[in-house]
């Protein structure tokens, strides 16, 4: 059932693409001036995943990123103010297809480095029906635990492949991803999740956003370890709102994921909506550039 589904969505990107002239000719033609669609999500980031936008060329943007606790406590907690986690982050556009950040959570006093190369963008008159992307990021726990943990299961590696289209005030993403991480006691190395998120512009600068992200599980061997990685833990599921307003970006949503970095809300979200685990959250984010260089339109 599940490779059904994973199948359906590939089908659904993969149709605009080939009802379309080939590759080559995409690439090739001079005959009809066209330009890249904008702002096909509001910001690089749609809740937790990246989108296919990208930073301008000398342009740096600076994200403060905040989850708080699950809201199921209430006023006990003030609804999961107490046990709020945080990441600072800084991207810069290296140039108009290469973007890079980094930043560094609270969540298991995380590190985390990216780079995202982009290799299609969808055009305005339909030439490139979609927009293309390759993401390299990885990340590195330094959580004092009491005892020795080996590297390899401190680091995670993130492979993955943003496919988008925008539809008007509609956009949506597919975002397969491979991840090498090692578990402790558990042979395997090699994850993969399927994500899907979407954005609905509601007005000139404000939009409903979503995004889910599907584990493909394992055979299951009975073992604690499987248990404790594919059991305990939830496919990553976020709704939010978008609001613009001058250089800034203010996202508001709620999710079952507390981690802000790939390995930690793809696969060891450990809260489910099911039993009201959820956690409200923010992004801020705030562009540093010179006028000439900065594109951002909600067009």
């Amino acid at each position: 059932m599940k490779f059904n589904i994973i199948f359906l969505i590939i089908y659904f990107f993969s149709i605009n693409l080939f009802s379309q002239e080939s590759l080559n000719d995409i690439l090739t033609s001079k005959d009809v001036i066209s330009k890249p669609v904008t702002s096909t999500f509001s910001s690089t980031r749609i809740i937790n995943g990246h989108t296919v936008e990208m930073i301008p060329k000398g342009v740096a943007e600076f994200r403060i990123s905040h989850r708080f606790g699950t809201i199921e406590e209430g006023f006990y907690d003030i609804f999961g103010l107490d046990q709020a986690q945080i990441r600072l982050g800084y991207d810069y556009g290296l140039n108009e297809n290469i973007m890079v950040g980094f930043g560094r959570s609270s969540y298991r006093k995380t590190y985390d480095l990216f780079s995202r190369f982009s290799f299609l963008r969808q055009t305005t008159d339909n030439k490139v029906p979609l927009s293309l992307q390759y993401l390299l990021a990885t990340s590195v726990e330094t959580l004092r635990y009491g005892s020795k943990i080996p590297f390899m299961q401190r680091l995670g590696i993130i492979n993955q492949i943003l496919i988008a289209k925008k539809f008007g005030k509609v956009s949506l993403q597919t975002t397969p991803s491979l991840m090498i991480h090692e578990y402790f006691n558990y042979d395997k190395k090699i994850f993969m999740s399927l994500g899907l998120s979407g954005r609905y512009k509601l007005g000139n600068r404000v939009a409903l956003t979503a995004e889910y992200h599907y584990r493909i599980k394992h055979s299951n061997d009975n073992s604690q370890s499987y248990n404790d990685i594919f059991n305990i833990n939830y496919n990553s599921l976020g709704v939010g709102i978008d609001i613009e307003a001058g250089g800034h970006v203010f996202q508001f949503h709620f999710s079952n994921s507390s981690a802000m970095n790939e390995q930690g809300f793809l696969f060891e979200s450990d809260k489910t909506w099911g039993k009201s685990q959820i956690c409200f959250g923010f992004n801020i984010l705030r562009e540093f550039s010179s006028e000439k260089n900065s594109k951002k339109s909600w067009d």
